[in-house]
């Protein structure tokens, strides 16, 4: 199974991305469906399930404190010139701070450069983006509080992929 560890979004920041969404061209894209919507902390790959209770353990032994996450702005990966996806973002220190934990926590999983993000869709063939991302460049979506992240399980079917929560780690409450 395709494993990731992610942080999950509130359902009203759902409805307002998927408001923004409907701003994109109806050409060359795929959207993602809002309930497949999530900050991916790492992705893991194709997993053997019997891995699974050993990486487990290995995220259940991270501690980190509840954080605000402000999703805001839109972008595009690899670049403007190029797109395959556009994402909204969320350029929370803390966020960035949890992936290096869950990067370090599982050092057989090749790491990668983490950029905070949710896929808005993924581009099929070349459509006009500039409008949109000129008018959603510094949009703010909301704020959050996280309480949890993730270990997530992805199997890829006729619809799409369908994501299974295969374990969830309590972050810290603060003070704040």
């Amino acid at each position: 199974m395709r494993l990731f560890v992610a942080i999950d979004i509130p359902p009203w920041i759902r409805r307002v991305v998927y408001g923004v969404q409907q701003d994109l061209p109806k050409e060359g894209l795929a959207v993602v469906p809002t309930e497949n919507m999530h900050f991916t902390l790492k992705f893991l790959g194709e997993v053997n399930m019997k891995k699974v209770p050993a990486i487990e353990q290995k995220l259940r032994a991270i501690s980190h404190d509840r954080f605000e996450a402000v999703v805001k702005g839109v972008g595009v990966f690899p670049n403007e010139e190029y797109v395959r996806v556009v994402w909204a973002g969320c350029r929370t220190q803390e966020m960035a701070e949890l992936a290096k934990k869950v990067d370090a926590a599982l050092p057989e999983f090749p790491s990668e450069h983490f950029v905070g993000h949710l896929t808005l869709a993924r581009v099929k063939r070349k459509a006009l983006l500039k409008p949109f991302l000129e008018k959603f460049r510094e949009w703010r979506f909301g704020d959050f509080k996280p309480e949890k992240f993730y270990l997530m399980g992805s199997e890829l079917g006729p619809g799409g992929p369908k994501y299974a929560v295969l374990a969830e780690f309590q972050m810290n409450e603060t003070e704040k």
